[in-house]
This record gives structure tokens, C-alpha cells and sequence, in this order.
């Protein structure tokens, strides 16, 4: 029965995920969610064909507009958000199997996916992907509170989200610079949905995020600084910079995946250290031409 769960919740995230991109294009530029849904911003073309099948529809896509020849900024990023969003659906029926809490996990986790990719790419968290998350989150959690009695955690949630809360919005007003006020609202849904599972979910997930955030941010800082000095020329130093970042996000979508083939479908972890190994040497032979820079 889990399996059967864990298949049609990776299937039905595939399928919502590439109806993500909906949301992450028109909000993330703050544009109404009007119809058709699907169609070129330049010139208001109606998409056809292939252009309507989901996943699929990056055949379309990158080919550029029919009707005004206008290329498409992402159009990969339907096919990216639906394997992210299967992967994430998937694990979330793994560990939680027919509970009825799947439903709420099932909303934050395709939020999480959606804000992500507004974030990478428009460094804001989009309130109107935030707001109704936290509407349908909070019925849903009573909801499995109410079926299976367990009124401890759902108070765990609203203890855990308003700390979470009022905790984010302190570093909000001792540094509004460094932290704006979408990431405190995000902070509440996110501690909500951990304090779900317990106290020390919430800590670690929030404790393991504020380290690997700080520690990626300064190393971040440092290694963008040292890039722009090594470029080939200033001129086209947005486009490798551009290139460089593709390059670090790819994997880190496409290792999930990888990884959840190789525990649970190709011998565990021990095909997963061995698969780790064998790509680490893979990218040592890649970089072992460049002996020197510009």
C-alpha cells in the first residue's frame, strides 16, 4: 500500500510540477494568473501542441515563440520543477504513507518547490504563493488532528511556527537589509509544518538551515569574487557567470533523484557511495585539462 501511495504521489507531483512554472513565471513578476495559461508574454500566442502536453512541453518551449519568434527565458524550468516536485512528493509518501497529514505535507512541499524557483530566480519570496499555503496548511493540519487525535501536534505546529515567526521577525528588525520580511512569513509556514513531526525537527531543520545558509552565503561571497577575476574577459562575464550557475544548480537537482534510484531500487547505500565516488572522479578528469587561467 505505501509503495502504491509513494508512486502516485511522485506521478501526481510530476504533473503538478510542470504546472508549477505557471506560478513561479506570472507570480514572480507579480502578472495576474489569467487565461490561456499557456502562451507567449511578448505577443499573447496562444500555446498548441506539443506546447500543451505536460513536461513535454520544453520541446515547444525552446524553440521560441511561432507566432513572434521571442525565445523563452526558461524553457527547461517546467521539466526541472516537475522532477523536483515527484522527488519531493515521492519521499513525503515514503515517511508518511496513506496518512491523511500527506495532503498537508503534499501543499508544502509543492510551495517549497514553487518559492524556491521564484527565489533563484527573482531573489523574493512571493507572498501570494506564501498566504495561500498557510490557508490551506492550517485546515489541513486540524483536519489530521481531528481524524487521528493528535491534538499535541498540531500545538507542537503553532508553538513551533509563531517562535519560528516572531524569531525571524527580530533578525528582520535588527538587520532589515540582510533579511526581508517574506523570509520571516516563510519562517512561520516552515516552522508549522516541522513542529508537526516535533519540537527537535524544528530545531534541527531550522539550526541545519541557518548553518549550511550562513556558511554557503560567506563561500558564495568569497567564490564569486575569485571567479570575476579568473573570467576569460569582462565582457562576457555575465554570460560564464550565468553559465557557472547552471552548472552548481543542475546537480543539485538531478542528485536527488539519482540518489533515491540507487537506496531504494539499486542496493542501498553502498551503490550510492560507489555512484558518489565514481562522479567525484569523473569531475577530477573533467578539471584535470585547465592547468592555468586566462
Amino acid at each position: 500500500m505505501d509503495a502504491l501511495v509513494t508512486g502516485v504521489s511522485a506521478a501526481g507531483g510530476f504533473v503538478l510540477g510542470d504546472g508549477l512554472e505557471i506560478l513561479v513565471d506570472r507570480l514572480g513578476e507579480r502578472r495576474p494568473l489569467d487565461r490561456p495559461w499557456w502562451r507567449c508574454e511578448a505577443c499573447g500566442h496562444r500555446a498548441t501542441g506539443l506546447g500543451l502536453v505536460p513536461v513535454v512541453r520544453v520541446l515547444a518551449r525552446r524553440r521560441g515563440c511561432p507566432s513572434c519568434a521571442v525565445a523563452v527565458k526558461h524553457p527547461f524550468r517546467p521539466a526541472v520543477l516537475a522532477v523536483a516536485s515527484a522527488v519531493v512528493l515521492g519521499l513525503f509518501a515514503s515517511r508518511f504513507g496513506a496518512d491523511v497529514v500527506l495532503a498537508a505535507y503534499a501543499v508544502f512541499g509543492l510551495s517549497m518547490v514553487a518559492i524556491s524557483a521564484v527565489d533563484l530566480d527573482r531573489w523574493i519570496i512571493p507572498n501570494h504563493i506564501v498566504y495561500p499555503t498557510l490557508a490551506l496548511l492550517v485546515p489541513l493540519f486540524v483536519l489530521s488532528s481531528a481524524v487521528d487525535h493528535r491534538w499535541g501536534s498540531l500545538e507542537r505546529a503553532a508553538i513551533c511556527g509563531a517562535v519560528a515567526f516572531l524569531g525571524f521577525y527580530v533578525l528582520h528588525v535588527a538587520v532589515p537589509k540582510g533579511m526581508g520580511f517574506g523570509d520571516v512569513r516563510l519562517a512561520g509556514v516552515i516552522g508549522l509544518a516541522t513542529g508537526w513531526l516535533g519540537f527537535g525537527h524544528a530545531f534541527v531543520g531550522f539550526f541545519a538551515g541557518f548553518l549550511l545558509g550562513a556558511g554557503y552565503g560567506w563561500y558564495q561571497g568569497v567564490d564569486q569574487a575569485l571567479v570575476t577575476q579568473v573570467l576569460p574577459g569582462a565582457r562576457d562575464r555575465a554570460r560564464d557567470l550565468g553559465v557557472i550557475n547552471i552548472a552548481n544548480s543542475a546537480p543539485q537537482v538531478i542528485a536527488p533523484v539519482i540518489a533515491y534510484v540507487c537506496v531504494i531500487h539499486l542496493g542501498g547505500y553502498p551503490t550510492l557511495y560507489l555512484v558518489t565516488g565514481v562522479v567525484t572522479l569523473l569531475g577530477a578528469w573533467a578539471i584535470w585539462p585547465i592547468r592555468s587561467v586566462r
